[in-house]
């Protein structure tokens, strides 16, 4: 039942007006456990962005006095890259477009209840 509400609430994510597609990659393995999303590729979006976080564990070090990375966005010319934890071991992809109007309170509420599926499994 936990994975049919995981991918429930991804899927409930990904149809928020502005999001393009979201996933959930494991974060040492770069392996896309679900996505959802009206953009093709979802998957392979993911799986490539998730090098990004796994870039900033290998050079955590350097950037020790700033504390833990809570998030990262990476801005390309046509869209959004959001990477936030989420959930034990989890990442969480979303994809945006550039100047999309998103409900940035709603999404994070979300995030919060991806979270919470994922540790319950």
């Amino acid at each position: 039942m936990t994975q049919k509400a995981l991918r429930d609430a991804l899927e409930s994510m990904a149809a928020m007006p502005g999001l393009e597609g979201c996933a959930l990659v494991e974060i040492e393995a770069g392996m896309v456990w679900h996505h959802a999303g009206q953009i093709e590729g979802v998957q392979t979006f993911a799986e490539a962005a998730s090098d990004y976080w796994r870039l900033y564990n290998r050079l955590s070090h350097q950037f020790k006095d700033l504390g833990d990375l809570k998030a990262s966005v990476m801005m390309h010319a046509q869209g959004r890259i959001t990477l936030l934890p989420c959930g034990t071991g989890m990442l969480l992809v979303t994809l945006t477009r550039q100047k999309s109007d998103i409900d940035w309170a709603l999404w994070q509420e979300k995030t919060k209840e991806l979270a919470r599926l994922v540790d319950e499994l």
